[in-house]
């Protein structure tokens, strides 16, 4: 992928729980992975670590994450790397691996395999 490159990510979500959001994310129309997210509460409600972010279109960038010491996809939508939806603010949501909700405080999780209604692996 070049720098200058636009990429269009898609998550459709499937599975709703009280714990858990599961879906599928496309690039550029085609399959890539299966996600899991936090919860998606009601409209203007967040609890922290445990609120997905709202449906909307967001911005990727890759950037150094403090908490992984390493590069990593940020999900944005403010010039401060944060996401503000409609009053709300998320700071440091992350695309990164993980199994279950305790591996996401917010964050989108990325596997190739979805194993239960509330696990994915890969």
């Amino acid at each position: 992928m070049k720098a200058h490159e636009i990429l269009h990510l898609r998550i459709i979500r499937e599975e709703f729980s009280s714990q858990t959001t599961v879906g599928k994310m496309y690039i550029d129309g085609h399959f890539f992975g299966y996600t899991l997210e936090d919860t998606v509460r009601a409209f203007g409600i967040k609890v922290k670590g445990h609120t997905a972010l709202p449906a909307y279109q967001y911005q990727v960038k890759l950037s150094f994450s403090p908490k992984y010491e390493r590069m990593m996809p940020l999900i944005f939508n403010q010039s401060d790397g944060s996401v503000n939806a409609m009053g709300i603010q998320f700071k440091g949501i992350r695309f990164h691996g993980g199994n279950r909700h305790t591996d996401t405080e917010g964050c989108i999780l990325i596997a190739k395999h979805r194993v239960t209604k509330e696990i994915i692996q890969g």
